[in-house]
């Protein structure tokens, strides 16, 4: 009777665990030593002294954060005036990172997401105050009274991600393809609110699942191609939404570093979070969206405040997080040495295997976007994004 307990443990209980439990399992295996980069430059040369004094700080940069890859781009007065990357696409195939390399960009995609929220707001297809009964009828009771604000603000009280009776156990590392906005909504859609609408904060990308059936009704169009046709396009720019049935090129591998080892990341499908977590984009891209938010390219003057305006509670105060409306918006005093205040709108992400920082100063008329291929905590990012705009706030 031990020796079959002992069997049935392994043959059924091990693989059980090892399938639930798979993201832990895979991330100890695979490890191989991380590339000497002695030898690697950024691939732009530029001959300007200030643009090479930006040459000289991203190779800085990336020695010190040891990440496979590194690309920013910095934009002023509506045109990119800098931009370069230093490391590898693909570490195994030795392909080296080009301006054209695509990263995911995680979280950042919610301020992506605002400014085609903003098309519609502006075009009053939708308002702040429109409720996700009007446009999404395959909500909940729960959730069909919440507004387009507290989604956009993370005041909805809607949960993040959690633990799932699916493989592997944790919504976060989901690998399953969703085909539709409708099938994402539907992992959440009948869970309990944390707290009633409008009363407090609590940050959760199901948030902008939400908001992009919102966007969907409004729009009378999928999700992606929404922002393909009334964004990306009239930009020029090549943002793509991670599918694994797409084939997207120049398309980074993405990467765990641990001391002086390296290995891919656990493959997730991103297909359930489009709007607040799956966009993929090079730096230039991300800035020439900025450029375009700063200078009313595609929204006005007024639609761009009320996407960047902190949203307050019921209660009055502005939320824990000074979030606006896909952005963070508020007060640094980081940009200079002496602690000058400047405005800043900014949004940071932090996806499997990427982690990206972007942030507009408009008082500057200037962005900045820098991307890697390795899973970091943004906060250990934003001093060197302040290094390098501090370059050119100031360059005529």
């Amino acid at each position: 009777m031990k020796k079959v307990c002992t069997i049935l443990i392994l043959v059924i209980i091990l693989p059980l665990l090892f399938y639930l439990l798979e993201p832990i399992f895979t991330y100890n295996l695979g490890w191989s030593a991380f590339p000497k980069n002695t030898k690697l430059q950024p691939v732009v040369q530029h001959q300007d002294s200030v643009l090479k004094k930006a040459d000289s700080l991203l190779l800085d940069i990336f020695t010190r954060i040891k990440t496979p890859a590194i690309s920013v781009a910095v934009g002023k007065n509506g045109k990119i005036v800098w931009a370069n990357a230093i490391g590898y696409e693909d570490i195994e195939k030795n392909k080296k990172a080009s301006l054209k390399t695509k990263f995911r960009i995680g979280s950042t995609s919610k301020a992506v997401t605002s400014i085609g929220l903003g098309v519609l707001l502006q075009n009053k297809k939708l308002s702040f105050d429109s409720k996700v009964k009007e446009f999404v009828p395959y909500a909940s009771k729960t959730l069909s009274e919440i507004t387009l604000r507290q989604l956009a603000s993370h005041t909805s009280g809607i949960r993040n991600y959690g633990i799932c009776s699916c493989f592997p156990i944790w919504e976060y590392y989901n690998n399953d393809e969703y085909a539709t906005t409708k099938e994402s909504v539907a992992v959440f859609n009948n869970d309990d609110l944390l707290f009633s609408p409008g009363t407090d904060f609590s940050y959760s990308t199901y948030n902008y699942t939400m908001l992009s059936a919102m966007i969907e009704g409004a729009s009378e169009m999928n999700f992606p191609d929404f922002m393909k046709t009334s964004i990306f396009k009239p930009l020029d720019i090549d943002i793509a939404t991670e599918q694994q049935t797409a084939t997207i090129e120049n398309l980074s591998k993405f990467y765990e570093v641990e001391e002086n080892q390296y290995k891919e990341v656990y493959k997730v499908n991103n297909s359930n979070k489009w709007a607040g977590g799956g966009f993929l984009a090079s730096p230039t891209d991300l800035v020439t969206l900025g450029n375009a938010f700063l200078n009313q390219q595609l929204l006005n003057k007024k639609t761009v405040q009320s996407l960047t305006q902190p949203v307050t509670l019921i209660n009055g105060q502005i939320n824990e997080q000074s979030y606006a409306i896909g952005w963070r918006s508020h007060i640094s005093k980081s940009v200079f040495e002496d602690n000058h205040p400047v405005q800043v709108f900014h949004h940071a992400g932090m996806a499997t295997g990427a982690t990206s920082i972007f942030v507009l100063f408009p008082e500057y008329n200037a962005s900045i976007s820098l991307l890697i291929n390795k899973t970091e905590p943004p906060s250990n990012l934003f001093k060197y994004v302040y290094d390098l705009i501090h370059l050119f706030i100031h360059k005529p």
